[in-house]
C-alpha cells in the first residue's frame, strides 16, 4: 500500500499543535475512522507511551495498540500500531508558517497483514477516503485549536 500524505496548515501556533496531536489520545476527536483512544499511562505523549485504540474499516471494528517510537517536541511525532489485522506507520511532521501558524503533515503508511495483503491494491480507493476523512477532521479541529476552543 503507497504512502497516504496530508497536510494541514492552521493559524494554531506550533506550541498547541504540537502537544495535541502527540497526545494520540484526541485521535478520536479528529479521526472519524477512531472509535475510541486511551492511553496506558497518563504520563503523557513521551517516548514508548502506548495507546489501545478501536478503529473501524467499513463494518469491522478492530482493536489496535499504538506505541510513540520518536517524539521531537514541536517537530515529530511517530507512532506505530498494531492489530490482528494491520500495522500502521503514522507519522505526523510539524512546522511553523511565517505568520505564526503551523503545517502539519501527516503520512499514514498502512499495511495489511497475512492474506489480507493480497487485497491492498483493491482498496487504495478506500484508505484515500479514510484519509481525506481524518484530514478533514484535523483541519477542523486545529481550527477549534486556533479561535482558543478546545475539543
Amino acid at each position: 500500500m503507497p504512502k497516504l500524505v496530508r497536510t494541514i496548515t492552521t493559524d494554531a501556533p506550533i506550541d498547541r499543535v504540537f502537544p495535541y496531536l502527540a497526545d494520540f489520545e484526541t485521535n478520536a476527536e479528529w479521526d472519524p475512522g477512531t472509535v475510541s483512544a486511551v492511553a496506558r499511562d497518563d504520563d503523557g505523549p513521551k517516548l514508548g507511551q502506548t495507546y489501545d485504540l478501536v478503529v473501524t474499516f467499513g463494518d469491522r471494528t478492530l482493536d489496535m495498540v499504538y506505541e510513540i517510537t520518536a517524539l521531537k517536541e514541536n517537530r515529530l511525532v511517530t507512532i506505530i500500531g498494531d492489530g490482528s489485522t494491520t500495522r500502521a506507520i503514522d507519522t505526523m511532521e510539524f512546522s511553523e508558517v511565517p505568520d505564526g501558524g503551523t503545517s502539519v503533515t501527516y503520512i499514514a503508511d498502512i499495511r495489511l497483514k497475512g492474506l489480507l495483503r493480497l487485497a491492498e491494491p483493491f482498496l487504495k480507493r478506500r484508505f484515500d477516503e479514510l484519509a481525506d476523512k481524518a484530514e478533514a477532521g484535523m483541519a477542523a479541529q486545529l481550527s477549534r485549536l486556533a479561535a482558543g476552543e478546545k475539543g
